[in-house]
């Protein structure tokens, strides 16, 4: 398994390279999913208000996502690729929770470990782009889908561990991380330098990004409000249908669905991205996406679940295209505009998730949950329009 330097010039996508991309995508998400199954157990375990079982959650998110464009900057500037196995290993430390004396050391271990995804996220998707040639829509594409199968095999593997040997089995799930991550100190390439004969410094990045502020600006709402209506549908979509009478286990294989179905799509909508051009992935993301997903909550099963399965595959269709977007309106920076348009979008739409749920509490999450969908799903789809053409990749 590697992910070579070599072959500079290849209009192909170099497939071995991406899959080994891929797997360590796995690794390092698979801790995102991790946590929440161990949650109830902390929770009784130290006593805990459910607020302060949240934060922990939070904690890992945030340094896991707000930190991204620090660590794109920096990536940007030292083009180490082998900054990619600090993700894996970075999150295989979180499994250490069950040894943490208290609550704040519980923090701090959450802090350091989300730190690791930061620093991953932004190196790996600049080397998903450079490794697929001509089809950088696609590569970009399949690499994102790498981390929605880790989300699913990390909480599948921590649920295995407590149930079969108990909280203090936690540990052996960092085995997979570090077993992942270390090689890539060694294997991973260092990435292209597009300004191999300067390096720019803080300024003059700043006065780079100055100049296509509009359009990243543009890029970045966009996929905001695309990447909030999946959030809120992946939290709160088993609430609703248990709410409008279905059973706890209809709502799980509903979500179980939708994310398998949105992940085909992302892979599809990079395919679709490297012939007929980003800017109509994305717009047709959000304007054929929201009123599908407005339509599944019209409809009685099995069609909800069918209707849920394509607005999922249609809404994260151009969940890889945005990367690939902005890496194009920015090539020196891509990195720094990777962070941005991950890490930092999904930060931000989980806080507004956080606020539909709000809602949800005051009038019922059955009225709510299609209205926030369609309300924002349909900003996003307005906003889109003005998204800037470039030349098809």
């Amino acid at each position: 398994m590697s992910v070579a330097s070599g072959v500079r010039g290849e209009s192909r996508v170099q497939k071995r390279n991406l899959l080994s991309l891929v797997i360590v995508h796995i690794a390092n998400d698979s801790y995102f999913g991790f946590l929440p199954p161990l949650l109830p157990l902390i929770v009784a375990r130290m006593d805990l208000p459910l607020s302060l079982a949240g934060l922990l959650a939070s904690m890992f998110s945030f340094s896991g996502a707000v930190g991204q464009p620090l660590f794109g900057y920096f990536s940007d500037r030292f083009r180490k690729g082998g900054l990619i196995a600090l993700g894996p290993i970075g999150g295989a430390l979180m499994t250490l929770l069950v040894y943490m004396p208290n609550y704040a050391s519980m923090l701090l271990l959450l802090f350091i470990a989300g730190a690791g995804s930061a620093c991953f996220h932004p190196v790996a998707s600049v080397i998903a782009s450079e490794i697929s040639g001509k089809r950088k829509g696609f590569g970009v594409s399949v690499y994102v889908a790498g981390g929605r199968i880790g989300v699913g095999l990390g909480a599948a593997l921590s649920t295995f561990l407590v149930t079969t040997w108990g909280l203090e089995s936690i540990p052996l799930g960092g085995l997979l991380g570090v077993a992942v991550g270390m090689p890539f100190f060694f294997i991973a390439p260092k990435i292209k330098n597009p300004l191999a004969d300067s390096q720019m410094d803080l300024w003059e990045t700043i006065r780079a990004l100055s100049k296509i502020i509009h359009p990243l600006s543009i890029m970045w709402l966009v996929n905001l409000c695309r990447t909030t209506v999946t959030i809120v549908v992946s939290t709160y979509m088993p609430l609703y249908i248990v709410a409008s009478g279905g059973s706890i286990g209809a709502g799980g294989r509903a979500l179980t669905l939708f994310l398998f179905a949105a992940a085909i799509g992302g892979v599809y909508g990079g395919y679709l991205s490297d012939r007929i051009g980003r800017r109509v992935v994305m717009i047709g993301g959000l304007l054929l996406g929201t009123p599908l997903l407005g339509v599944t909550f019209l409809m009685p099963e099995p069609y909800r679940t069918v209707f849920l399965m394509i607005s999922g595959a249609v809404l994260y269709s151009p969940m890889g295209v945005s990367v690939t977007y902005a890496q194009e309106v920015a090539p020196e920076n891509k990195a720094l505009v990777s962070g941005f348009m991950m890490g930092v979008v999904w930060f931000f739409g989980s806080m507004i998730a956080i606020g539909v749920g709000a809602l949800g509490d005051v009038f019922g999450i059955i009225p709510v949950l299609p209205a926030a969908t369609v309300v924002v799903g349909g900003i996003g789809a307005v906003i889109s329009f003005a998204l800037p053409a470039l030349d098809r990749a």
